[in-house]
């Protein structure tokens, strides 16, 4: 699916146009005054070209970029009449993009007899049952403490508990299967009888993952995208899964966090995992997205992605935040990890504003009270739910 960002008039676009590399006298030979601006990701030259013939007649401009990037120009109102009507694939492709991100009907998020309603922002509360994670290591060792906080961050208002055990902070060393294995296994088979919440396993090894779905979790949480091993326990084992991205391990990933554009890079990673895993046999509905904070990014990148949140919603996935607590969020706003509440609650409104369908959160009473608070904003009407 094509990723498209919109733009109401030529002066929005013309700092995507300097930033892309086009020269400013692709511009002046058209009349761009009154036009809408559509920018295009993930399409080939050809395919560009095919569209400027086919479009320039009825009055619409496509401007190829650098790579595999376009801008199209038209008048807004025959934007939706052209899109109705056209043939073209691509242009289908665009619309149902555009439809995507205007986020006419929640997508379909579903598991092996189970789904979850995306009518309302969901909260997933995290639960590391590990020595070492950044923010709650130590905290829940004992399988009754575990359950007891699970407890806990179902009646504040979670909706799914992940459950790790490993820490993928930056700089941490890797577990073996077993160990990540041994920490989890009783907590995960004790949650559908005495919570009764979907669980998430947050794991980047298929034989963990394979071992807490047969376990009774639903949900794979792989931060590592989501590769050829892990597709087939998601498949085999009826799972929905949380597709990351992530470059390197967590021991190096912040060694490299420079990008030409972070979004479209996350973007292109994140749909190129999408689409092996459904040509593998993962249904579509199955599967949502994370454009990883923290994972392989700095300040300016994460900030960036937060600001952009809405573009990934084009690929007509479901988009989890990870935004808690994280190091970003104490380098903006100060603190350590105990003290960035508000900095994630900020983080959780602004990409509730932008369609955001999940949330990874240490501190659930309080994101659902704010996401509660920011929906009923973001759609002008009073929530008739808790």
């Amino acid at each position: 699916m094509a990723r498209v960002r919109t733009y109401r008039n030529y002066q929005e676009a013309w700092g995507e146009w300097r930033r892309l590399g086009i020269p400013d006298r692709a511009f002046t030979r058209f009349d761009l005054a009154s036009r809408q601006f559509i920018f295009i990701d993930s399409i080939a030259l050809d395919e560009a070209t095919a569209l400027r013939e086919e479009l320039m007649p009825k009055g619409v401009t496509v401007l190829p970029c650098r790579g595999d990037r376009a801008l199209i120009a038209i008048a807004p109102l025959a934007l939706e009449d052209l899109l109705l009507t056209e043939a073209s694939p691509r242009l289908v492709e665009i619309g149902e993009a555009l439809r995507f991100r205007n986020d006419a009907e929640p997508p379909l998020f579903e598991w092996s007899g189970g789904s979850l309603d995306l009518s309302r922002p969901r909260v997933m509360g995290i639960l590391n049952v590990t020595p070492d994670s950044f923010s709650d290591g130590g905290r829940n060792l004992d399988a009754d403490t575990a359950v007891r906080c699970a407890l806990e961050m179902k009646n504040e208002g979670a909706d799914v508990i992940d459950i790790g055990g490993e820490s993928t902070r930056p700089g941490s060393a890797p577990v073996t299967p077993d160990e990540e294995w041994s920490r989890i296994s009783e907590v995960v088979r004790r949650m559908s009888d005495e919570v009764g919440l979907p669980v998430s396993v947050d794991t980047r090894r298929p034989e963990v993952a394979r071992r807490a779905l047969r376990a009774g979790a639903v949900m794979v949480n792989d931060i590592s995208g989501l590769r050829d091993e892990m597709i087939e326990v998601v498949r085999t084992e009826g799972a929905a899964a949380f597709v990351m991205h992530m470059r390197g391990e967590p021991a190096n990933m912040q060694d490299d966090t420079r990008y030409v554009d972070v979004v479209g890079d996350v973007y292109a990673f994140l749909e190129r995992q999408v689409r092996r895993a459904v040509a593998a046999g993962v249904p579509r509905e199955r599967l949502a997205i994370d454009p990883g904070l923290g994972f392989a990014k700095d300040v300016d990148g994460n900030l960036e992605i937060m600001s952009r949140l809405d573009e990934l919603r084009s690929m007509g996935r479901p988009v989890l935040l990870g935004a808690s607590r994280k190091t970003f969020l104490g380098k903006i706003s100060g603190g350590g990890p105990e003290e960035r509440l508000e900095a994630s609650l900020a983080a959780a409104a602004v990409a509730c504003w932008q369609g955001v369908h999940l949330f990874r959160v240490h501190d659930v009473g309080e994101t659902v009270r704010t996401l509660k608070a920011a929906s009923a904003m973001r759609a002008g009407i009073s929530p008739r739910s808790p």
